[in-house]
């Protein structure tokens, strides 16, 4: 299957010729241009093109004046978050040259497509005259036009008389078995076009017809709003069916209603009821969150013999979260000896079957060496690469570190800063202060006091201790900010309070030499002197 990659409507960019981009200027300026040979070539993510995702992206993107990509948004989402990622990633690397206004550069906003295909092998084509033609006669029950429909959407696939005829075989054996076989091939494009609203409709066609799968899937869609609309009420009624007819997923997915409070008031012991019936049932997530219910004492009271029993069990099905939580278990003692190297054996499997927090706590064991275990930045950056596929702004704002200070991968500080952009950008306070740290020093974009400013009041508003430490000294200096000696004595008591060593030690000084407009005491500034040794002494690590 070959992979394609290309922009649109930036016709020229086969060429390598220098592509004009409107900016939708009101005065006279010369409009910003790209010579996309300074691109590198997008990556497909590798678990996007598993599951052939396609589609077309629209960006919104801001050229700064050195002709770099400052920011990017997301106009149009192509439909799956990994494209839409790669796609802003890949134009952050190009270089553009910025409009000029009045013979000097300027920043402004663009806008672009990255439209991203599959090509190769035989391609559906869909029948549309049959379709039209079936549709209403399958949906209202008629056997025939709905093996008929199935041949329709089928149309030009490379084995679709096999297809066809397993599709025959399971329509002579039950009307909602062919049903929901036609919302699978729907819903996964498998010999048939992929519309999840379609698929949504076939699905009900065989849950109302009694099928507990199907009554299963469509619990599922309207639990999440997959091909309908989002309706907890409906997805509670559909998985009830389905439970009444012993189905223990089903009875997972209930307690997950009531303790989540999707329809419902949150009911943690209501959710343990349903919760044990699923895990007595032998369903694996079951067992994982009523071991969970057991270990925090939620809707039943605190067990830790309990826990672990589920827990094994789970994990004994490869549950990630039961993997996870075995392994804080074993890494903290609680509930059993503590066991670093047994913790660290389900951290790597919590990992491995894709437990986002157990791939950022692994890269972290791996990067720093810690649990006994010899550090290799190089191999914890992979498990933090592998969290941040998920869009998980703590692995991203992971790899803006590695790369900030060259630990496991080459220092790049442009690299850092595409990283702590997409963590800040989901509101995660240290990726905020870390790239106001990039602005304040210049380290992969111009010095600019003011913005690397702007950058730590986001991070002081959600309380973060870094970006709070930052801004204080900022306005200790008056960088970027009116210069204070009183806003920076209370942003370092702030950050000193969340436990940040290098606040505590400023404060220790200032109180010895009643600087920041504090008065000299000698007590004050001993106990923070203490409490910043104590800081230092502790772990620097906790697994919670």
């Amino acid at each position: 299957m070959r992979q394609i990659f290309s922009t649109w409507p930036l016709l020229a960019v086969a060429l390598g010729a220098a592509v004009s981009l409107n900016a939708g200027a009101a005065q006279p300026r010369t409009l910003a241009t790209a010579d996309f040979n300074t691109c590198a070539k997008p990556v497909w993510p590798k678990e996007a093109l598993r599951n052939e995702q396609t589609g077309t992206v629209t960006l919104s993107f801001l050229i700064d004046a050195d002709g770099s990509v400052a920011d990017t948004k997301i106009v149009r989402s192509s439909g799956f978050p990994l494209l839409d990622d790669a796609a802003a990633v890949g134009l952050r690397q190009c270089r553009f040259k910025p409009g000029i206004v009045d013979g000097k550069p300027v920043s402004a906003w663009m806008q672009m497509q990255y439209v991203w295909t599959l090509e190769g092998g035989p391609r559906l084509h869909v029948d549309q005259a049959g379709v039209n033609r079936y549709r209403e006669a399958a949906l209202a029950g008629d056997a025939e036009a709905l093996y008929q429909l199935a041949k329709a959407y089928s149309n030009g696939a490379a084995n679709q008389a096999t297809t066809l005829q397993q599709f025959r075989e399971t329509l002579d054996k039950n009307l909602a078995d062919a049903q929901f076989e036609l919302a699978h091939r729907l819903a996964n494009g498998s010999n048939a076009p992929k519309d999840q609203t379609e698929a949504t409709a076939w699905y009900r066609k065989a849950a109302e017809a009694g099928k507990v799968e199907g009554q299963l899937e469509l619990g599922y869609r309207y639990e999440h709003g997959k091909g309908i609309t989002q309706n907890y009420a409906e997805a509670m009624a559909w998985f009830l069916k389905a439970a009444a007819q012993g189905n223990h997923v089903a009875e997972n997915h209930i307690g997950l209603l009531h303790a989540y409070g999707r329809g419902v008031a949150i009911d943690f012991a209501e959710a343990a009821v349903w919760y044990r019936k699923a895990a007595e049932g032998g369903d694996a997530w079951g067992e994982a969150n009523l071991g969970m219910f057991h270990l925090y004492g939620r809707g039943v009271p605190q067990d830790l013999p309990q826990a672990l029993q589920w827990l094994e069990r789970a994990a004994a099905k490869r549950n990630p979260a039961a993997e996870r939580d075995l392994a804080l278990m074993y890494l903290n003692g609680n509930g059993v000896p503590r066991d670093d190297a047994e913790g660290l054996r389900y951290l790597r499997l919590a990992a491995e079957d894709k437990n986002v927090y157990s791939q950022i706590r692994l890269g972290l064991v791996l990067s720093h060496g810690l649990l006994g275990v010899a550090a290799d930045p190089a191999e914890g950056v992979k498990w933090q690469r592998a969290a941040a596929k998920s869009g998980n702004a703590i692995a991203e704002n992971n790899l803006g570190y590695a790369y900030e200070t060259g630990s496991g991968v080459a220092q790049d500080y442009a690299a850092a800063r595409d990283w702590y952009i997409r963590a800040a950008g989901r509101g995660n306070g240290n990726a905020q202060a870390a790239l106001g740290g990039l602005y304040e020093h210049g380290l992969g974009v111009d010095k600019d006091p003011v913005r690397a400013a702007a950058q730590y009041q986001m991070a002081a508003a959600q309380n973060n201790a870094d970006g709070l430490y930052r801004l204080a000294a900022l306005h200790e200096a008056g960088l970027g900010v009116p210069r204070s000696a009183s806003a920076a004595a209370a942003m370092y008591q702030r950050a000193a309070t969340l436990d940040y060593e290098a606040a505590m030690r400023r404060l220790a000084t200032a109180y010895e030499k009643g600087e920041l407009d504090l008065k000299p005491d000698t007590a004050l500034a001993r106990a923070w002197q203490a409490k910043a040794e104590q800081k230092a002494a502790a772990p620097q690590f906790e697994f919670r």
